[in-house]
């Protein structure tokens, strides 16, 4: 984890109205459900899909958001894609993160 202060002044925008891409990753197969939520807060969404998914399932969720070219994309807020294999150190990190969300509850 790399931590630096930095100016608060030195965003240009801000956004209040997030949509959240939540993925859920049910059983050994990981069969995967996607849905978008929006009108909701972070801990709103999270709260909702830990409550939502059953005991096998994996929860991730990213923000969604469009580059300068208007595509859509992904930025990880919980966990990663679980369709992926973690290829980095932080990526492993994110995985077990998901991976441990259950138990932690």
């Amino acid at each position: 984890m790399n931590i630096e202060e930095v100016d608060e002044r030195d965003s240009t925008w801000e956004q209040h109205d997030s949509i959240y891409r939540v993925y859920f990753a049910k059983g050994v197969s990981r069969a995967i459900t996607t849905v978008d939520v929006s009108d909701a807060t972070f801990s709103e969404v999270h709260k909702w899909a830990k409550e939502k998914a059953s005991d096998d399932t994996l929860i991730a969720i990213a923000l969604v958001g469009r580059n300068a070219r208007g595509l859509k994309g992904l930025t990880w807020l919980f966990g990663m894609d679980p369709n992926d294999r973690p290829g980095s150190d932080i990526e492993l990190r994110m995985f077990a993160e998901m991976s441990t969300e259950k138990s932690c509850t």
